[in-house]
């Protein structure tokens, strides 16, 4: 972890207009404000043409690019930039804003804009790759997953980050765990589970929820974790065990490392999700890219 005292020069905000807390004005008088006398760009956040539309500035050494939006534009850029590529500073405008609460960068706009203009230090965080996507959270199958895919834009708007939430307690009576067929780093597994899991961050949405306090996203692996809760009962159980810092290793609630990939090959057809986003169904791969970017944080993160 390196830490900078030096404001950069040259920087390229590239926004979520979609983001819940995205207004085009008050983004830019924020810039404006933190960043005076800097060269500041704005670049609208596409999925498809993020890394073309990135090439201009990352040749001519662009030196911080800022994301403003959610987990899901981290992501975007994360899959847009080169390994070698600069550090990325999080103005949070997301629903969850997963990560940040993760890496301790402040939920306050103003207080996230001094920080990267201002001191800070760097961390180099791993990143899951499935195909061409980036993710920074966790990637997995099962309830979690389903609640993703059932979360639409407009319960998002209605009840915020609780939304998932909300989602959750409706297949509540639903629950069944199911027998997984994975490989993870070439070994085969027979997992059943309710959750699955890989994660490269603890946290669950909400700061005091973690899979468990040993999951860090630059440890250098990934985590796979797994849940078997028959019931809602047992499902909600588990989640007040974890809210009271219980965290104890039984066959149905687990975790271990994992250091370069992991298959979920059946069943075929279920949901994945990837940092919060519906991404598609099984079977997935998912591939451990150590150390791969670089994020503005506080100075002691």
């Amino acid at each position: 972890m390196k830490t900078s005292l030096t404001k950069p020069t040259q920087i390229l905000v590239v926004h979520n207009p979609q983001a819940s807390a995205f207004k085009p004005q008050p983004l830019r008088s924020l810039m404006e404000k933190h960043f005076a006398g800097c060269q500041v760009d704005f670049v609208e956040c596409s999925r498809t043409e993020l890394a073309a539309r990135l090439a201009p500035w990352l040749q001519s050494d662009v030196q911080m690019i800022i994301a403003a939006g959610g987990d899901g534009t981290v992501a975007d850029i994360a899959s847009a930039l080169p390994p070698d590529g600069p550090p990325v500073g999080i103005l949070p405008m997301g629903t969850g804003n997963v990560l940040v609460r993760e890496l301790g960068i402040p939920l306050d706009l103003d207080q996230a804009a001094a920080l990267a203009a201002g001191t800070h230090a760097v961390r180099h965080l791993d990143l899951l790759r499935v195909a061409e996507r980036a993710y920074l959270i966790s990637v997995s199958v099962g309830l979690s997953a389903r609640a993703m895919r059932e979360t639409t834009p407009v319960r998002k708007k209605i009840f915020g980050k609780s939304s998932y939430l909300v989602t959750l307690f409706m297949n509540f009576f639903a629950m069944q765990p199911v027998a997984y067929g994975v490989e993870a780093d070439g070994r085969p597994l027979q997992i059943r589970a309710s959750d699955l899991m890989a994660a490269n961050c603890g946290i669950l949405g909400y700061k005091e929820l973690r899979w468990w306090p040993a999951v860090q996203p630059d440890d250098g692996h990934l985590d796979l974790c797994y849940l078997e809760a028959k019931t809602g009962f047992a499902y909600l159980w588990v989640v007040i065990n974890f809210l009271a810092g219980r965290y104890i290793r039984s066959e149905r609630l687990n975790h271990f490392p994992v250091q370069k990939s992991v298959w979920i090959k059946t069943p075929e057809g279920l949901p994945v999700q990837g940092d919060g986003d519906w991404i598609g169904t099984t079977p997935v791969q998912i591939h451990l890219e150590p150390r791969a970017l670089k994020v503005v944080v506080p100075a002691g993160r």
